[in-house]
């Protein structure tokens, strides 16, 4: 329901510049490549009390906010559709759908974006290696990662990173002095990323602040397990238990987790 606020935004900011092109891909291509998503997501998901109610209810509100915003230019279809699911009153006569504030939430579309990103590279390691995995390991990053993530992505929205003045001033914490080598190393990693990252992304990523990718990827589990059909582990990179045979865990970083495949 927080991706439909945004293409309801995107769409109605598309309408008021007359963008009906703009405005007809972000109602229809993208919110259904959303809705896909997550149908996908629930699909076999019943064993969860409540899951059809809500998978229904969603459901519902997606049509109804589509079919209001795709009148204007599919009228026929949508008068249809209107009167099949219930709605009163012809749909070309129905108020065009405002965003509900109370349904946004940044963070977890950034969860389901992290782990859409992890469904895909890890079919790309399958694909480009040909490999049958018999175990599928997830590495999140560090904590301290995360804290010189966040100082370089919030300096960076004001004014270019400089990789010597972020370091003088990540040195001043002691925990990440005592582990400086590796600090540097990582600084020098994300630097330029970060410096290139558009700023709406920075700004959002910002606001979030550490997101818990190692609940989010659990909480995904089955969700893999069915899509790849193999065993899948889930670790923190600072788990000192952590099954880690090529030492993947290292190259962790912050909406990045690391990928092992055996």
């Amino acid at each position: 329901l927080s991706r439909l606020q945004y293409h309801i935004s995107r769409a109605t900011e598309a309408m008021d510049r007359l963008a009906v092109r703009k405005a007809i891909h972000s109602a229809l291509y993208e919110l259904d490549q959303d809705f896909q998503w997550y149908q996908r997501r629930i699909a076999n998901d019943g064993k969860h009390p409540g899951r059809e109610a809500v998978a229904a209810m969603v459901s519902g509100e997606v049509v109804d906010a589509q079919v209001r915003m795709l009148a204007p230019v599919i009228p026929h279809t949508c008068e249809e559709i209107w009167e099949n699911t219930g709605g009163k009153g012809f749909v070309s006569l129905a108020t065009w759908p405002t965003p509900d504030e109370t349904k946004i939430d940044v963070s977890a579309e950034e969860n389901e974006a992290l782990i859409r990103n992890m469904l895909e590279d890890t079919r790309n390691i399958f694909k480009a290696t040909g490999i049958t995995p018999k175990k599928v390991c997830y590495y999140t990053s560090a904590l301290w990662k995360w804290r010189v993530f966040l100082e370089a992505l919030r300096t960076s929205i004001s004014t270019k990173v400089v990789q010597s003045e972020l370091m003088k001033r990540l040195m001043k914490e002691a925990d990440l002095k005592k582990k400086a080598k590796h600090v540097a190393k990582y600084v020098d990693q994300v630097i330029d990323e970060i410096n290139q990252m558009p700023s709406e992304k920075k700004q959002r990523q910002s606001e979030i602040g550490v997101i818990d990718e190692n609940e989010a990827l659990k909480a995904a589990e089955a969700f893999f397990r069915r899509e790849f059909d193999t065993e899948i582990c889930i670790y923190s990179e600072e788990d000192p238990n952590c099954y880690d045979p090529k030492k993947r865990a290292q190259l962790a970083k912050p909406y990045r987790p690391a990928i092992y495949i055996e």
